[in-house]
């Protein structure tokens, strides 16, 4: 898939999708250069999450915040065995799915068992940085919720129903 074709699945502007990628606020982007003139490329998966990161920036979130947010979603979890897929991959892959922030500091992510493919998953808050350390009992402030599931869908079917 292409930014073009990206742009027409999930209804995202080219220009934030580019600005998205361009800033690499995804991590594991490729960093080579295709050339002018030649459509950069992504699997689905690299897509959505783009899409989020535009979706996110879009929504007023921060440059540093979003990429934060999508690096912890993105990794795989301590102390987890070494083929675990990161929690995004698994919200991805969720037949219904949701990424929270809490209070700027902490990222959850939830996601709905689908049969023959991925059970259900939460990952609990995640501190973003080593600086913040999550109290025991910790209960956000100011929560933002993104509902994954028109995006997955959207993504992955260039004749899903649009926003």
């Amino acid at each position: 898939m292409d930014m073009a074709q990206l742009a027409t699945r999930t209804g995202i502007p080219v220009r934030r999708l580019r600005y998205a990628w361009d800033h690499r606020v995804l991590p594991g982007l490729s960093s080579e250069i295709a050339g002018q003139g030649i459509p950069r490329t992504f699997d689905d998966f690299e897509g959505f999450g783009i899409a989020l990161a535009a979706q996110l920036l879009d929504s007023g979130l921060t440059r540093k915040l979003v990429a934060a947010c999508l690096d912890v979603a993105c990794s795989r979890p301590v102390r987890s065995p070494p083929k675990t897929d990161p929690p995004l991959l698994h919200a991805y892959r969720a037949t219904a799915s949701e990424l929270l922030i809490g209070d700027g500091r902490y990222l959850q992510i939830r996601a709905a068992r689908r049969l023959g493919i991925v059970n259900g998953i939460d990952t609990g808050w995640m501190p973003l940085t080593l600086e913040f350390v999550l109290p025991a009992d910790y209960v956000p402030a100011v929560l933002v919720r993104v509902d994954l599931d028109r995006l997955v869908k959207s993504v992955r079917d260039d004749q899903s129903e649009r926003r």
